[in-house]
């Protein structure tokens, strides 16, 4: 009766390796978030382009070396810009913004103008470089 020796089953048990997989998998499925993805057409001229033609369907931005921003050759404050390219785009989706920078603007307020533009609606929007800014 004792003489037989106890044989234990020989192998791995898979169960708490998946428990902890379904585990890892809820988990990570509850906090993913997704993101809507936006576009926005950013158009920029080539380097041999010179001057960019004048254009009547163009909301203009300009930003200064000197930290000010223009919309529409009208001095506007940093944190009111949204607000003026939404009232000289006046709803309308058809209208191109284009941003002009100065030689010497802070690629920060670049990237404020492009959200500004945005937000206000803008579906397109242009980019230049330039040397002094020309009313």
């Amino acid at each position: 009766m004792f003489d037989e020796p106890i044989r234990r089953r020989a192998g791995f048990s898979l169960t708490p390796l998946i428990d902890v997989v379904f585990q890892l998998l809820i988990f990570f499925m509850l906090t993913t978030t997704f993101m809507h993805s936006q576009m926005l057409t950013v158009s920029t001229p080539a380097p041999s382009q010179g001057a960019l033609p004048q254009d009547a369907n163009v909301v203009e931005i300009w930003l200064m070396a000197d930290g000010s921003t223009r919309v529409a050759e009208k001095p506007v404050a940093p944190e009111n810009l949204t607000e003026a390219v939404k009232e000289a785009l006046k709803g309308r989706t058809d209208l191109t913004v284009s941003i002009f920078a100065e030689r010497g603007a802070r690629t920060q307020e670049f990237v404020a103008a492009v959200e500004a533009a945005r937000n206000a609606g803008a579906k397109n929007v242009a980019t230049a470089k330039v040397d002094k800014f020309t009313p």
